[in-house]
């Protein structure tokens, strides 16, 4: 009620002041923000399948190794002088090293890829991950810490993937299309996450390739594919791609943000970092990775502790709530795109419309379920909140690319660095929760009490983004390419000058 109330009042503030999203920010603000829709090639669509790949690969390239060690890379009775008998602790070490590298690349991926593109550090990143995978399964023989080096240079290739792809969409998204073209490639992540759950443990207990090697080789060979697909079809932008058509490339060009090279000193960090939409944005985004983090590493447990359920046992149970969050990301860019290029809502009233179904409903649903006791109940009212939670992708990951197409990049790594930390902050709270108490009433009142947080969290970041958040490009940004274009100008005519001397 907070929520909704906060919104409604923020919705006839806008109408009292008269917001437009449609306005440019500055007079050289070229980008066509709602243009008409033109059906005009498809070639984008070829990127963004390609890029919807390369998301799945990141997530099967992630989470084998859980797979690999409960499905028989640790050999059964085995004794200290065998290789790969690693303790409980040893295991959790070699499955979260991946997060050590994972979160420093973020905003170094965002940086590096100004300098010479995204698509170079988007394939570099995947292409890193993938080698190391390769020779997970001999080095595993060798040394653990060898194995937790690998790790972390998994998660260093991985770290750069969202923050680089938003500089791929914004270069080849039309401003209507924004929101379907980031959920069906990002969307890709939860399809890996799918396919993990329903292939990655009959693999393992197979005999093909050995049982669990075959995850890291075949998951490996898939990535290799990939990125010889990548390197051949995708470009940095139209202009650059020798496939695009001419009525394609026009559109894209028409109604996308142009990227050139830029320096670092270039980049408007104090802008930037004083940014009231940006910092609300940010906000955000580590509140829904607290809440998310929390549900898919702990809720499980709950359901295996309290209701004695194990649903790791079904594949299809484990990937419903993955196919569900696929299901509100996909769903609600559709209707964030169509609400703005009918013009129904403005871009700002709309990402907050979205936000407050992806944080106040889960935050309901969440709280609530810890008030059942069947499996049943909870299981539904679990996946209802995974379904809204998805809508969230389609506030604050696409309000960067509102912010700043320019910058998309720069700002996502802020965010998604963040968002990680917040994300391991989650698991371990409840952890201290939980440790020490005995008996099911108490473990009970503890699980009600970190799911009474975690929706506190998620209501709290959706009501200032209410009031502070927007969906318009941003002075600084757009102040960037206009600076440019006249110091080429400049150039150009130095060189005219110096030619007719």
């Amino acid at each position: 009620l907070l929520n909704f109330t906060t919104l409604l009042y923020t919705i006839k503030f806008e109408l009292m002041i008269d917001t437009a999203d449609t306005e440019p920010l500055l007079e050289n603000d070229s980008i066509q923000r709602n243009p008409i829709p033109v059906k005009s090639g498809f070639y984008r669509y070829v990127i963004v399948t390609l890029l919807a790949f390369g998301f799945i690969m990141d997530y099967l390239l992630r989470i084998n190794m859980s797979f690999a060690l409960d499905g028989g890379m640790i050999p059964p009775n085995c004794t200290q002088d065998q290789p790969r008998c690693w303790s409980q602790q040893v295991q959790g070490f070699i499955l979260s090293s991946f997060f050590w590298g994972y979160w420093v690349t973020q905003l170094p991926g965002a940086l590096i890829c100004c300098y010479v593109g995204a698509t170079k550090v988007f394939v570099s990143g995947l292409v890193i991950a993938t080698i190391c995978t390769y020779f997970n399964p001999l080095i595993s023989t060798w040394n653990v810490w060898i194995l937790l080096s690998m790790r972390v240079l998994i998660g260093l290739g991985q770290g750069v993937t969202f923050p680089v792809a938003l500089n791929i969409i914004t270069s080849w998204a039309p401003t209507s299309e924004v929101g379907i073209f980031t959920a069906l490639s990002g969307g890709g992540q939860y399809v890996g996450a799918i396919l993990a759950n329903s292939i990655s443990g009959i693999l393992a207990e197979s005999s093909f390739l050995g049982g669990w090697p075959s995850l890291f080789y075949i998951y490996a060979t898939i990535g290799v594919v990939w990125a010889i697909l990548w390197l051949i079809f995708v470009s940095d932008s139209p202009q650059d791609s020798k496939w695009v058509g001419s009525g394609e490339k026009n559109l894209l060009i028409a109604t996308t943000a142009p990227k050139k090279t830029l320096h670092f000193s270039e980049i408007p960090w104090k802008k930037i970092l004083s940014c009231i939409p940006f910092l609300s944005t940010i906000f955000m985004h580590m509140c829904n990775g607290f809440g998310y983090f929390m549900i898919l590493s702990d809720l499980p447990k709950y359901i295996v502790e309290q209701l004695h359920f194990d649903i790791m046992k079904s594949g299809f149970i484990a990937s419903l709530p993955y196919l569900m969050t696929w299901s509100g990301y996909v769903i609600s860019g559709k209707l964030s795109d169509m609400v703005i290029s009918r013009g129904i809502l403005s871009r700002t009233v709309t990402r907050k419309v979205v936000g407050m179904f992806a944080h106040s409903l889960p935050a309901v649903l969440l709280f609530s379920l810890s008030f059942f006791n069947d499996k049943v109940s909870i299981l539904v009212f679990m996946n209802i909140a995974m379904f809204f939670q998805g809508f969230a992708n389609s506030a604050y990951y696409v309000n960067y690319m509102d912010l700043s197409p320019r910058f998309s990049a720069v700002l996502c790594g802020f965010g998604n660095a963040l968002c990680a930390i917040a994300g391991l902050i989650g698991p371990v709270f409840v952890g201290y929760l939980l440790n020490g108490v005995e008996g099911d009433d108490k473990l009970k009142h503890q699980w009600r009490i970190a799911f009474g947080v975690a929706s506190i969290v998620w209501v709290v970041g959706s009501v200032q983004y209410c009031f502070f958040g927007s969906g318009l490009r941003q002075s600084w940004d757009a102040q960037v390419v206009v600076e440019q274009e006249e110091q080429e100008e400049e150039e150009e005519s130095r060189e005219d000058g110096k030619v007719k001397v």
